[in-house]
């Protein structure tokens, strides 16, 4: 996936937009055709109706969520315009032209999503956008690997030596900026494209930077992350010299399993696929969970779950990964 069809898949988070508001003598909250509010950010401004979730993210934003529906919408309005007044400045998110909210300023400090995907070509060779997971809150997770490679195996111990992987990153953001910027490891196996966040140089931007700062932070925690998949390599080596008992094989999974948190559906195709492909290492149950989040389970929220237990699983000592239901070390 190039940069355009990444932009693409995007649509749907992109089009809530994060507008701040300087109140002034032209602003007001008006009644609008069947009652709803509308609210006018300036004299000659056009009127924007407020959606439901607009008005009650109003009505929390000033306060009076238990008194507003008491009133005649005549009153409510000229509450709200009054209340607005004294809060001075706020943010407004807009979609499809409609207000769905309204928060303190400040809350939201929206990110051009062009510009964040310009900073992984910028820094990684060959850039691929492997997945983009819309998430909630107006949130994003990009997935994206270049064109260094590695192999994973262990000769003896691993009947798949030389199991190619792809090095990568995966970036967490928001448009809007509902959450603080996230940059993670990313390695996708070549096989069957399972890819796995790791926890390796896992950055948050903390907000609060001046000028550029955001951006250079973008480029070097790429640029690390991305220079982490020798580490990730070697302890993936590591994994796959640690075979499994067969008497242990199903307790470990259903560990596993249940951390993920996948659908119904998902558990019993990973378990099928375990049938067919039995796992004697830790590597081989690893990608099973991995397995399940690129190939089976659609819900994003699920797979960012599954996601991330795999990362703990991968990060874990032995002890942890052979007993997964005591999470205890020696």
């Amino acid at each position: 996936m190039n940069r355009a069809e990444a932009l693409e898949q995007m649509a749907p988070i992109l089009s809530t937009t994060a507008r701040a508001v300087d109140h002034g003598p032209g602003t007001r909250v008006l009644v609008a055709d069947g009652g709803a509010l509308a609210l006018r950010t300036g004299s000659g401004a056009q009127s924007r109706v407020l959606t439901e979730e607009g008005t009650g993210g109003l009505y929390r934003f000033l306060g009076v969520e238990r008194l507003a529906p008491q009133l005649e919408p005549a009153t409510r309005a000229k509450v709200a315009t009054e209340l607005l007044a004294a809060r001075g400045r706020y943010t407004l998110l807009l979609q499809d032209g409609q207000v769905t909210d309204v928060a303190k300023a400040g809350d939201y400090r929206p990110l051009n999503p062009e510009r964040v995907i310009d900073q992984v070509g910028r820094t990684i060779p060959e850039a691929d956008f492997a997945r983009v997971l819309l998430l909630p809150h107006h949130t994003v997770q990009l997935e994206i690997v270049g064109a260094d490679t590695g192999a994973v195996g262990v000769p003896g111990t691993h009947e798949r030596v030389n199991d190619l992987v792809r090095a990568g990153v995966s970036l967490g953001f928001s448009p809007i900026g509902t959450i603080q910027p996230l940059v993670q490891s990313y390695v996708s196996r070549l096989v069957c494209t399972n890819g796995m966040v790791t926890t390796d140089v896992l950055r948050n931007f903390s907000f609060g930077g001046e000028g550029d700062s955001l951006w250079h932070w973008f480029r070097e925690s790429i640029r690390d992350s991305y220079g982490a998949m020798g580490r990730i390599v070697e302890r993936w080596n590591q994994l796959a010299a640690e075979t499994v008992a067969p008497e242990d094989r199903a307790m470990i999974l259903t560990a596993l399993l249940k951390e993920a948190g996948f659908a119904k559906e998902t558990v019993e195709a990973v378990r099928a696929r375990a049938l067919e492909e039995v796992p004697t290492s830790m590597y081989e149950m690893l990608q099973l969970v991995t397995w399940g989040s690129s190939h089976v389970e659609r819900d994003p929220v699920r797979v960012v779950r599954a996601q991330r237990a795999a990362g703990r699983f991968h990060a874990a000592e032995t002890h942890e990964r052979r007993c997964p239901t005591c999470r205890r070390t020696r």
